[in-house]
């Protein structure tokens, strides 16, 4: 069993990667919509809201809030059970670093670099492009750090950290490809696997049913490839 993060920004071509590598190693794709799919038909419906929006001081005490975030850990290490999978972003690299089968993957680039990509992919001026960035930036740094409670520039939890303005995102897949299957992916050491954490079996049974769904209708359900 193998579970992968991959961590990273708007217009660094994290979720290209992330995407190309799970088709490459034949593993589940989840990404955001994935997991507010699953969160939503499971009961959940406001996770899509705080995701987007900076908290304010209200919010962080606000109950309901505590409670989707609760849930959403407990998605992600559902999801993390479901054997072979690559998540991208909503601080799984923070909630599964316990694990001993789990690779934390950092993919990076400069801010130019990154505007550059965004003018690209959504045909805009670099004006556009920069303000999006910086609204991005700031607001999964505040989901990070006001909900998920993980130092959003610590680097130590990463496994492996990329680059994509040095190393070009295919070259980061083929050479994460064939790291992850000749180590297996499961680091030797004392912590435990994550399969081996208790989940609610419902939640287990919806976790591995929405998942089977998403991978039977991969190509009808992705619309638009996030950089």
């Amino acid at each position: 069993m193998s579970v992968i993060t991959i961590s990273r920004k708007l217009g660094s071509m994290g979720h290209y990667v992330g995407r190309k590598l799970a088709d490459e190693l034949g593993y589940t794709f989840v990404d955001k919509q994935k997991i507010f799919k699953i969160m939503k038909d499971y009961g959940f419906s406001k996770f899509d809201y705080i995701y987007e929006n900076v908290p304010t001081l209200w919010d962080r005490y606000d109950e309901y809030r505590d409670m989707t975030i609760n849930f959403l850990a407990e998605v992600i290490v559902a999801v993390a059970q479901h054997d072979n999978v690559v998540i991208v972003g909503r601080g799984s690299f923070g909630l599964l670093d316990a694990y001993s089968d789990v690779i934390n993957i950092r993919v990076k680039a400069p801010n130019a670099f990154r505007v550059h990509n965004i003018m690209k992919d959504r045909e805009i001026t670099e004006a556009e492009a920069t303000k999006i960035l910086k609204q991005n930036d700031r607001v999964r740094r505040a989901f990070v750090e006001s909900d998920m409670r993980f130092n959003y520039t610590d680097t130590t939890e990463f496994d492996i950290i990329l680059d994509t303005s040095i190393i070009r995102p295919d070259i980061c897949v083929e050479f994460l490809k064939t790291g992850i299957l000749d180590n297996k992916g499961i680091r030797d050491d004392v912590r435990p696997k994550v399969v081996d954490t208790e989940i609610e079996p419902v939640l287990i049974k919806h976790v591995n049913t929405m998942l089977s769904y998403f991978d039977a209708n991969k190509e009808e359900i992705i619309k638009r490839t996030e950089i």
